[in-house]
């Protein structure tokens, strides 16, 4: 699936909405690699820079790869220092051989494909070289379960391009071994109801604005905002999860 166009279509509600990562897990994971400050780091499928800014700074560069043109602009506007814009998918991404440190990935792994990808991985990466994997997930059930009656066909929301429905490659294929590491950071946002319904609709699956099932999507929306909201607020847990290890070169795996 093309997914480019899905996502160069919503990329100002992502940038705007979607939540950060923490912080904290970037230092962590920086520390725990061992990645000096000329280390070289590729962020592959770095959409707006979310990830890309925590890096800046705190290692020698950043290669953002990216394959939306709308994406990329978001992050060369706002983004300044030692980082480099890479118009590339995470199966052609056009860096040298065996030139980087780490491999960054953010809320993107699930679109990759997978033997290419890891084929990719495997000729840029230098050797011993490692692989970070982030998210931000949603941690209250009670909302996951009412959000989940929302995406519907009836609603406008795309199934086929709704990642859990997709084939699910165990990270042990990318990292060649089961040893890699696995950490978490709780946090809690606060969403006003525009907020909410902007985050949403930055997901690939939700109807665009100019979908006729648009404004029935954001109608159920609003209702699971007035049902969990407390004081015109809603106050959400969350996470930022990294799983990161070193990637092993020298394993074949089938999937």
């Amino acid at each position: 699936m093309n997914t480019v166009p899905r996502f160069s279509e919503r990329a100002h509600f992502y940038d705007r909405f979607r939540w950060d990562y923490a912080d904290e897990a970037v230092k962590t994971v920086i520390a725990e690699c061992g990645l000096s400050r000329n280390a070289i780091v590729a962020d592959i499928g770095s959409g707006s820079g979310m990830l890309t800014r925590h890096f800046v700074g705190r290692v020698g560069m950043v290669l953002a790869v990216e394959p939306s043109t709308e994406m990329r602009a978001i992050a060369a506007r706002q983004l300044r220092g030692a980082v480099r814009h890479i118009n590339g998918f995470a199966d052609n991404t056009t860096l040298p051989d065996h030139h980087v440190d780490m491999i960054a990935i953010g809320r993107a792994l699930h679109w990759f494909p997978a033997d290419s990808t890891r084929k990719e991985f495997h000729r840029i990466l230098k050797s011993g070289g490692w692989m970070a994997i982030f998210s931000v997930p949603c941690t209250n059930e009670k909302l996951l379960e009412s959000l989940r009656g929302v995406r519907t066909v009836e609603n406008g929301w795309a199934v086929a391009a709704d990642k859990t429905q997709m084939k699910s490659v165990p990270l042990s294929f990318y990292f060649g071994h089961e040893s890699f590491k696995k950490l978490s950071f709780p946090a809690s946002v606060l969403e006003t109801c525009d907020e909410f319904v902007g985050r949403v609709c930055s997901f690939s699956p939700a109807p665009t604005k100019n979908d006729p099932l648009r404004p029935r999507f954001e109608k159920a929306l609003r209702e699971v905002f007035e049902q969990h909201a407390v004081g015109g607020v809603l106050h959400i847990s969350i996470a930022t999860e990294i799983t990161f290890g070193q990637i092993r070169t020298d394993v074949r795996e089938d999937i």
